[in-house]
């Protein structure tokens, strides 16, 4: 049976590859990618640090939420949002969008706070891109050429159950690929924007102060436990070190009296 199974693969491949020149299937075929336009592929990424005065940073973080919001439809996404209401008052926002999204939501956060710092990060992905086409048409491609032998396999068992396997694997691999090449897409068609919202430059000048003070109560039991901690490590080692200073003292006398007499 795994030799008649063989041999028909053998003929049937044979056979695919003589019907060349009549445009009939080459299993082999040399498969290339479809040619890539001059379209930048590059991933950026944006960073953007604010300065808000402390009451206001509620209403900048909201303020950030509502222009993604607003940017539907520029595709935006909110991908992590973090508002810091302790000692020190902070904000973290990162969102995802089309360019014209993002630059709306930086004007939008700009209004209402002094831009610190703002940067931008470009990632080249041309190459993976391309990489990612070719594989998918070639993957593609062999499918087909799978899906053909399979249909003329007849009542071939032991080839139905390779092809069969074999096509299993293969549209594994096609739909894996598919889906690098799809976020791969989405990073070149949306960009990042991380946002920064900070307190600490704008704080009154008493803040600082206070917030020593509310902290002494703490900081004073603080040290005070770690000075009890010290002390109880320190206590075995000083009675050690009198207790060998004391021999010591001892049998030097004896010693002395010794060669006295």
């Amino acid at each position: 049976m795994k030799i008649s199974s063989l041999l028909l693969l053998l003929v049937l491949l044979t056979s695919a590859c003589s019907r060349n020149q009549s445009g009939a299937l080459v299993v082999a075929a040399d498969v290339t990618a479809p040619k890539e336009t001059s379209v930048s592929m590059l991933a950026l990424e944006h960073s953007l640090s604010l300065e808000v005065e402390e009451e206001q940073l509620a209403i900048v973080f909201e303020r950030g939420l509502a222009a993604c919001r607003e940017a539907v439809s520029d595709s935006c996404h909110v991908l992590e949002s973090r508002i810091h209401s302790g000692r020190m008052h902070s904000g973290i926002l990162k969102f995802r969008a089309q360019p014209a999204g993002i630059k709306k939501i930086i004007n939008a956060l700009s209004k209402e706070s002094k831009v610190a710092a703002q940067s931008t990060t470009a990632e080249d992905l041309a190459a993976p891109i391309a990489d990612g086409a070719k594989r998918l048409a070639m993957l593609k491609d062999y499918r087909t050429q799978l899906e053909t032998l399979r249909g003329r396999a007849n009542n071939d068992v032991d080839a139905l159950i390779k092809l069969s396997h074999e096509l299993a694997q293969v549209q594994s691999e096609l739909e894996a690929v598919e889906g690098t090449q799809t976020r791969l897409k989405q990073r070149v068609d949306t960009e990042i924007l991380n946002v920064t919202l900070d307190t600490s430059t704008t704080s009154v000048f008493w803040k600082p102060i206070t917030s020593a003070l509310a902290d002494f109560g703490g900081n004073l039991s603080q040290g005070v436990s770690s000075a009890i901690s010290g002390v109880a490590y320190l206590l075995p080692w000083v009675v050690l070190i009198l207790s060998g200073v004391w021999g010591g003292r001892k049998l030097w006398r004896r010693s002395k009296t010794r060669r006295n007499d």
